[in-house]
């Protein structure tokens, strides 16, 4: 893997962020390397699995997309799920969340958190900080 999907080993947890928009994978990493986590960004969820196959025990969370091309948040999010069950997953979107609940898909992943865009790095920090601190 190329050296810039490197995390640091100063947290005791590490963060994977998927979204096919650059500008806004390079700012949740941003954010969450401000937290003091480390943090990965992925732009192709192609990659990201594949990245995740070879470094899966590292990994505490993954915040992903929903709506990218090529795989969407949920399909990589079940993916992710087969390789470790314990991470923990974030699916955001700017779409309605209300009909994903009820998604086959969305159970199967068994999707931890839903995040509505656009969204407020202090709530998320909080809800960061609740499901990483059960773990």
């Amino acid at each position: 893997m190329s050296s810039n999907h490197e995390p640091s080993i100063s947290s005791p947890h590490s963060v994977m962020v998927v979204d096919d928009e650059i500008e806004l994978a390079t700012l949740f990493k941003s954010f969450l390397q401000n937290e003091g986590y480390d943090a990965v960004s992925f732009t192709d969820p192609h990659v990201a699995l594949e990245y995740f196959k070879e470094t899966s025990p590292r990994h505490s969370l993954m915040i992903t997309d929903m709506r990218m091309p090529g795989m969407c948040g949920l399909e990589l999010a079940k993916k992710i799920r087969e390789i470790n069950d314990k991470i923990k997953i974030f699916l955001m979107t700017a779409f309605d969340i209300s009909d994903l609940e009820d998604n086959s898909d969305f159970k199967v992943a068994c999707i931890d958190r839903l995040l509505q865009k656009p969204i407020r790095f202090s709530e998320l920090r909080g809800m960061i900080n609740t499901v990483l601190e059960k773990n």
